[in-house]
């Protein structure tokens, strides 16, 4: 029998960011997927900057131009292809693009590429999960080759069909629409290209089509009457490519046709057993948060598994996981849906009417620039799920900080887990016995944006000249995702800590 912390069902994107966050945190994990090697056909296709934000900071993916390449337009076009609206999306404030396009293949591969060259993460391929025992601490995982692993926690990451989730018997309550879309990747030549988005409002034939540098994406809305089979066709494909760009400049690397859904787990938890991404949730792609939501699944849960697992929190940190991410989840299915409304009508009065106002919209100085900054979700967490410290569930900025060792992201400085940051204040000077406990027991990072004290040189010095961190004289704790348990006033007491972690599980 194989004895890991946590088993990890599902090696795509999701598993492999959630395998990738256990294993920089020392966590003892398996991951196993029946696919011998990850999709080799582009699916996802835009992130946001907080996706960004935690990929760029696991091994092998911090080169986000291997994979990724920034939105510089989001645009409502008319049927005719005339530019009605163009939003340029603003600087995220997290050190990453407002949003990129994404090759979902590379990403892949970078990410299994982090993974391999951690000691604590296993990866079986060709092997799913056929089976599961939960017990109190621990659950019998039986694998279809007849291994048995014994993890204390199990993960399905495996996607809209997971198997995690049907054998933990948790119901998957929603709707699955029935409009088929027709999805067409293709590579070009193209190298002078404005990587951008943009949705044509065209009631005989909606869609969405995607241009950057070498890559295009058209997403085409099917008719009712229409063949999903014969749509799919080469000449079908040519004669819809043929009025964007002439079909023998470009090299089809897929053909789809897919429903989209709005759905979501009754729980994501029974026990032992947790839930992220699609098998905890389907989404339309309509807001382009489907494959980011699965992201910051990963991030919500790894570092509560860690905690857990170094028995620094009881199990009920682990409540907090659905509690944060279920209303946003909810809400970005709501977002979607509303888009989806908005794009797939085929009223073409109504259609008439939307254009108008999208091109008064684009008239008034200085709104589109609103109006791109708004489209973004909000960097905070849900009300009343982040605990009741002043500034909890807001996020921390990443600005460009100076060090001893020149200009760099704050990220940089944090590490992988919790980090105390001093805003004209030493937070090693002004915490008691017990934050200063606290503070050890965690590993945690101190740094202040003041000269450390002599006496105390734990905390590192940063100069936060641009003033994105704040006034002070406060204390930013940051949780290992990045959000804020508080932002305090000194001093710093254990006790307000300890009550803090508490209520993140809902306590």
């Amino acid at each position: 029998m194989i004895d890991v912390d946590v088993l990890v069902a599902g090696y795509g994107p999701v598993g492999a960011v959630l395998a990738a966050l256990l294993g920089r945190r020392g966590v003892s994990t398996m991951v196993v997927d029946p696919e011998a090697a990850p999709c080799a056909l582009p699916r996802a296709a835009v992130l946001d900057a907080e996706a960004l934000r935690v990929l760029v900071g696991l091994p092998e993916v911090a080169d986000l131009d291997r994979w990724a390449v920034g939105v510089r337009h989001s645009r409502f076009l008319a049927p005719d292809h005339r530019l009605l609206l163009s939003l340029s999306p603003t600087e995220s404030g997290f050190g990453v693009p407002a949003a990129a396009l994404i090759d979902q293949p590379a990403l892949e591969t970078a990410l299994r590429s982090g993974v391999a060259g951690l000691p604590d993460v296993a990866v079986r391929l060709g092997r799913s999960v056929a089976a599961l025992d939960p017990a109190d601490d621990h659950v019998r995982v039986g694998l279809d080759d007849g291994t048995t692993v014994r993890a204390r926690w199990v993960v399905g990451c495996d996607g809209a069909s997971s198997t995690v989730r049907r054998l933990a018997e948790l119901p998957f309550h929603g709707q699955t629409y029935a409009m088929p879309w027709l999805v067409v990747d293709a590579e070009t030549d193209e190298a002078e290209v404005e990587p951008s988005t943009s949705m044509v409002l065209d009631p005989r034939r909606p869609l969405v089509t995607m241009s950057s540098p070498g890559r295009r994406r058209w997403e085409w809305m099917l008719h009712p009457d229409e063949d999903p089979a014969k749509m799919s066709t080469a000449e079908s494909v040519r004669r819809l490519v043929a009025e964007w760009t002439p079909p023998e400049a470009i090299r089809i690397r897929r053909v789809a046709v897919f429903t989209f859904h709005a759905r979501q787990a009754t729980r994501w938890r029974r026990d032992r057993i947790l839930l992220a991404g699609d098998a905890a949730h389907l989404m339309p792609p309509f807001a382009a948060q489907g494959l980011a939501s699965g992201i910051r699944d990963a991030q919500s849960l790894g570092w509560r598994l860690a905690d857990v697992l170094r028995g620094l929190a009881d199990d009920g940190l682990l409540d907090g996981y659905e509690r944060e991410r279920r209303p946003h989840v909810a809400e970005m299915i709501r977002v979607s849906l509303a888009v989806g409304r908005v794009l797939q009508t085929r009223n073409r009065a109504g259609s008439a009417v939307l254009r108008s106002l999208i091109r008064a919209v684009a008239a008034v100085p200085g709104l589109p620039a609103g109006a791109a900054r708004q489209s973004r979700p909000r960097p905070a967490l849900p009300k009343g799920t982040a605990g009741d410290l002043p500034g909890a569930g807001r996020m921390l900025p990443n600005p460009l900080v100076s060090t001893a060792a020149g200009p760099v992201r704050l990220d940089g400085r944090l590490g992988s887990g919790w980090a105390v940051i001093g805003v004209g204040c030493d937070p090693t000077a002004v915490a008691d016995a017990d934050a200063l406990a606290w503070i050890a027991a965690r590993d945690a990072v101190t740094l202040t944006t003041d000269q450390p004290n002599p006496g105390r040189p734990e905390s590192g010095s940063i100069d936060d000249a641009a003033g994105a961190l704040g006034r002070g004289p406060t204390l930013l704790v940051v949780r290992p995702d990045r959000f804020l348990l508080g932002a305090v006033p000194p001093p710093l007491r254990g006790r307000d800590l300890d009550r803090a972690v508490r209520s993140l599980g809902g306590q």
